[in-house]
């Protein structure tokens, strides 16, 4: 998948299959800095914890950095 295509599922529940052909079920968003963009994949509970702060040690769970190119397909999982 292209970089526009993943774009449109970041902050969304979704389930992710990769080129490993391991299926994997969380969120992804982008964290940029000046030199960067990083994709970022984490458990949807996880994720939460991270927008709401309620987790204190955020770091005890670090969330896996993601090349979009290694994703074949995404498809959102809605509740």
């Amino acid at each position: 998948m292209n970089y526009d295509d993943v774009q449109t599922y970041f902050n969304r529940h979704c389930r992710i299959r990769l080129r490993s052909g391991k299926e994997i079920f969380g969120v992804l968003w982008e964290e940029l800095s000046d030199t960067d963009k990083a994709i970022y994949f984490a458990s949807y509970i996880e994720h939460k914890k991270r927008i709401s702060r309620l987790h204190s040690e955020l770091n005890a769970f670090p969330p896996l950095r993601v090349s979009y190119d290694e994703i074949i397909n995404i498809e959102q999982i809605d509740f």
